[in-house]
């Protein structure tokens, strides 16, 4: 049976942004919800704060259980699915962390860690390999399968949002066995279970390998961002179809699924900077050529743009590129590149099939040689397009 193309995308609220669990409102979170639906929705990933769920080593915090439980039934009420996301996520250079996760005499440099709302004088433990953390990690899933698993509104569970921007794994081998201990809970009930790798896993390699990790998982997703996509010297969409084609080679025969989870700011002073009607042209491209780069899933990067008072707070003093990725704007307008995501939303389209390239790739001798091997294949890449015909037939979207 073929499956269904999934698109989604992730959700904060105006006011507070990640904070949502720190300040949850129920009021906004169903208005919120309920213009996502109108939109053609079905699916939105949120973020579950480590430092809100498990503030201490006690357990998870049962006000939390609750307020997700509600958002999961608003969502419901909505016709609207949950992928809830766990553990160490990327916000900039920061990451959500208990107290008890902090080292306050190990400071890791360009990652600030963000406890209670507060920036802490310490760095963060390795999630992979300590004990404790591993513990928490643990702790954690079981809670969560036990009051959540099978629920009819959760879609999947994601393990984590670009980790290796701020905790990069220290061996190869440690990020493939955490998956496979912080998924093991969730699996076991039968739940779906799915991780959001960066780009520069691919294009500069961190210690994380698709490949070790695609067979614990049900899909991969690469989160993209401008800057990142410049590197690679190819027009857009072309070099999100690259990257996605990439990330299935590097996936390997066990697993394939790829999705790509695509920032898409609006203009400013900072090299994240898009400009609207480019941005929504871009989207618009890379939905009409998904089946060429077997993408089976697309994920924008925000619902809405952010408070400007959060300007000035943790991670958005040194990144507001982040406030700006919304498909709509504060006040509720919708943004151009909002019609392309609403299109495909609600389009009825299968998944194409993976189109890993290039088909045979020597994984070693690619992360040995980046980014040298990453500009060559891209090239090539690009070169083999060019020999292609120019006319290609309109997706049903």
């Amino acid at each position: 049976m073929t499956s269904a193309l999934s698109v989604s995308l992730d959700y904060q609220p105006a006011a507070t942004g990640p904070f949502l669990w720190q300040a949850f409102d129920t009021a906004a979170v169903t208005s919120d919800l309920a213009a996502i639906a109108r939109a053609g929705f079905r699916e939105v990933r949120v973020g579950l704060a480590w430092d809100s769920f498990m503030p201490d080593a006690s357990g998870v915090d049962p006000r939390r259980m609750g307020e997700f439980d509600t958002l999961l039934r608003v969502a419901g009420a909505h016709g609207m699915g949950i992928v809830p996301v766990l553990f160490i996520q990327a916000h900039g250079d920061c990451v959500f962390l208990p107290g008890r996760a902090v080292r306050r005499d190990a400071r890791r440099r360009g990652v600030r860690v963000l406890s209670d709302g507060m920036l802490e004088p310490g760095g963060p433990r390795d999630a992979w390999t300590d004990p404790l953390m591993l513990e928490l990690a643990d702790r954690w899933s079981r809670a969560m399968a036990a009051g959540f698993a099978n629920h009819p509104a959760v879609v999947a569970w994601d393990l984590g949002d670009d980790p290796a921007s701020v905790l990069r794994p220290r061996r190869i081998t440690d990020l493939a066995s955490w998956v496979a201990l912080a998924g093991a809970p969730l699996r076991e009930r039968g739940d779906r279970v799915r991780m959001t790798l960066g780009a520069d896993d691919l294009l500069r390699g961190r210690g994380v390998r698709l490949g070790s990790l695609s067979g614990q998982l049900d899909r991969i997703d690469i989160a993209v961002r401008p800057a990142q996509l410049r590197r690679l010297h190819l027009p857009e969409p072309e070099a999100l179809l690259f990257v996605a084609q990439l990330a299935q080679a590097l996936a390997g025969d066990q697993g394939g699924q790829v999705g790509l989870a695509v920032a898409m700011p609006s203009p400013g002073d900072d090299d994240e900077g898009a400009d609207e009607p480019a941005a929504a042209a871009a989207v618009d491209q890379l939905v009409e050529r998904r089946t060429e780069a077997g993408v089976c899933a697309l994920r924008a990067s925000s619902w809405c743009d952010l408070h400007p008072r959060l300007r000035d707070r943790a991670p958005f003093d040194r990144h507001d590129w982040l406030r700006r990725c919304g498909l709509a704007r504060l006040d509720g307008a919708e943004k151009p590149v909002l019609d392309p995501w609403s299109r495909v939303a609600r389009a009825d389209v299968a998944a194409p099939p993976p189109a890993p390239w290039p088909p045979h790739l020597d994984v070693e001798a690619f992360y040995a040689n980046v980014p040298d091997s990453v500009l060559d294949l891209a090239a090539a890449w690009h070169r083999e397009q060019e020999d292609r015909p120019a006319i290609l037939p309109r997706s049903e979207a």
